[in-house]
């Protein structure tokens, strides 16, 4: 996990949908991709769910113009399809 010393925002979470199987390099990119959008306190990689979660005010239209899938569900995503 990648935190920043900010001062503390509310706790918000997007959380942004990987391909299946993608490999450590490229989660790598995605995460220097969002760490440097407006907003991005934290993120969080679950190799498991194959999911990003990401903290802080961060926009999802932001999140979606960097050719990112958001999960519509927020916090409670169960991974799209």
């Amino acid at each position: 996990m990648v935190e920043r010393n900010e001062p503390a925002a509310p706790a918000r979470v997007a959380i942004v949908v990987l391909p299946p199987g993608i490999c450590r390099r490229c989660v790598r990119r995605v995460s220097r991709r969002v760490s440097d959008l407006p907003g991005v306190v934290s993120l969080e990689f679950d190799a498991d769910a194959g999911v990003l979660r990401v903290g802080g005010e961060v926009d999802p239209a932001a999140l979606r113009r960097a050719g990112l899938k958001v999960c519509p569900a927020g916090p409670d995503c169960r991974r799209l399809g």
